[in-house]
């Protein structure tokens, strides 16, 4: 088993990068992909997007991915949990091998342990229908962090690898710095629940996209946008792989 990490594909607007990953033709059913927030699907259950859906079922590779803040959250409401590598999942439909990593969970994936935690704050909601292209589930409540809590009190707050869609508080600079190029980013229960999680958690690597880039924003995140990169490791320059 061999796990990657990439950023938001937001359905199929940016799925191209996996059309150009060159290594993943070699991967098998057992090796992951896992799509940090807004994967996107389904959205409009148009020809275009059920094309989309089924190319990533075909990929040799398993596709997962945690939610973030352009997700059709009413769809996911209808479907059931899943038990999968020790925490909770769904999958897109009763056929589909894509599964959502839920909030709050540890899983276990190529011998490390991964603490995911979806959902952000649209920066662009009130441009967006209410439950129609926005959903206020984007964000977890207090249900979810306690949740979380929980969870994280089992495995002795300490984990391999965090991933989630949007970042703490405390890196949100470090992340848009030096062109911020972001129209507001957002201080909310969740950024202000991960500040408490880099407080708490023992963890060697924290994963994140919802930016649009791609950095090492210091020695232990790693926020993606196009690249892939293993799970455990920092993103490197172009060309050192």
């Amino acid at each position: 088993m061999t796990v990657y990490v990439t950023g938001d594909i937001h359905g199929g607007l940016d799925m191209q990068k996996l059309r150009d990953w060159e290594l993943g033709d070699s991967l098998t059913s057992d090796d992951y992909l896992i799509v940090a927030g807004d994967f996107g699907f389904p959205w409009d259950f148009s020809a275009e997007e059920c094309a989309d859906i089924a190319w990533l079922e075909s990929r040799p590779y398993t596709v997962l991915f945690v939610d973030g803040n352009h997700e059709r959250f009413d769809h996911w409401a209808e479907r059931p949990m899943e038990p999968w590598h020790g925490g909770l999942t769904q999958r897109l439909s009763d056929t589909s091998s894509i599964r959502r990593l839920m909030r709050g969970e540890v899983f276990e994936l190529d011998g490390k342990t991964v603490f995911t935690m979806g959902g952000a704050t649209s920066v662009d909601r009130e441009y967006r229908v209410p439950y129609s292209s926005w959903w206020p589930q984007e964000l977890p409540d207090e249900r979810d962090s306690d949740a979380a809590r929980a969870r994280l009190d089992e495995v002795g707050w300490k984990v391999d690898c965090v991933i989630t869609h949007t970042c703490s508080t405390r890196m949100l600079s470090p992340t848009l710095y030096p062109d911020p190029g972001w129209e507001r980013p957002d201080v909310d229960r969740l950024t202000g629940f991960l500040d408490e999680l880099e407080d708490r958690l023992d963890y060697k690597r924290w994963y994140y996209g919802h930016f649009h880039r791609d950095a090492n924003p210091d020695e232990r995140h790693t926020v993606l946008y196009d690249r892939i990169v293993r799970l455990g490791d920092k993103l490197l320059p172009w060309g050192a792989y």
